[in-house]
């Protein structure tokens, strides 16, 4: 494992390889809402996410926030829905496809490294899973402690899904400056975590946690890590080849 991760730690900003150039071909976006990714090389995309169009609007209207609603192109038609406590695209074949993209996603999984594992499960040899995470020492998460891998990689390995109550604590009162977790009762935080929606940071990252938790996918799947850009402070890029 520490080998691997100082491999992977080794690895530099490749500026050709873009978003664009690395996503091709049939194509499922994790997460789009009502702001799709541009993916000029897609011969076809099918947009996947916790909830229907009309389940996640609504969810985004309880919390209170309502940004993605102003959006004149409205919400993307959901193609594919996540089933409770499986991986998100249990219901896709394997190798079925070349390309899952996941901006702003991510972080919302209660079992990122079996998110990460299912998604390259349903690539074909070759295909490319690109993933885009904000980085929370830039964000409104930057208060908040970083996630530690272990956690996550103890999810992945008892299949754990799902969120504590305390976990749901430490987000609404850590997080800083945003409208979702101002001023909210101990009984709005339990109504919350009971709702459990998917639209909540539970984890927060940065690019140390990150690469570890790459380590970790790439050793266990035998995929290739051959993209990370932290260099847009806000933002973490990376690129798993299968």
């Amino acid at each position: 494992m520490k080998k691997c991760l100082r491999g992977l730690l080794g690895i530099r900003v490749q500026p050709n390889k873009t978003i664009a150039k690395l996503c091709r071909g049939e194509c499922i976006e994790i997460g789009a809402l009502s702001a799709p990714a541009v993916l000029p090389k897609a011969t076809s995309i099918r947009y996947a996410d916790v909830g229907t169009k009309e389940q996640t609007k609504s969810a985004l209207e309880k919390i209170g926030y309502f940004g993605y609603h102003k959006r004149k192109e409205g919400f993307v038609d959901v193609d594919i829905v996540f089933g409770a406590n499986e991986p998100p695209l249990a219901s896709l074949a394997s190798a079925s496809v070349d390309t899952v993209f996941s901006s702003h996603s991510l972080e919302h999984s209660s079992n990122p490294i079996a998110a990460l594992m299912d998604y390259l499960r349903v690539l074909r040899p070759g295909g490319i899973v690109y993933t885009i995470i904000p980085n929370k020492k830039y964000t409104y998460d930057r208060k908040r402690a970083l996630t530690q891998v272990e956690v996550l990689i103890d999810k992945y390995l008892n299949d754990r899904w799902g969120y504590t109550l305390d976990e749901y604590r430490d987000v609404y009162a850590n997080t800083e400056s945003h409208e979702v977790y101002d001023n909210h009762t101990e009984a709005d935080i339990v109504q919350a975590f009971e709702d459990a929606d998917g639209h909540h940071h539970i984890y927060v990252y940065d690019e140390t946690n990150v690469m570890a938790m790459l380590a970790f996918v790439v050793e266990r799947s035998g995929g290739e890590l051959i993209y990370f850009d932290s260099s847009n402070n806000s933002e973490l890029h990376f690129a798993i080849r299968k």
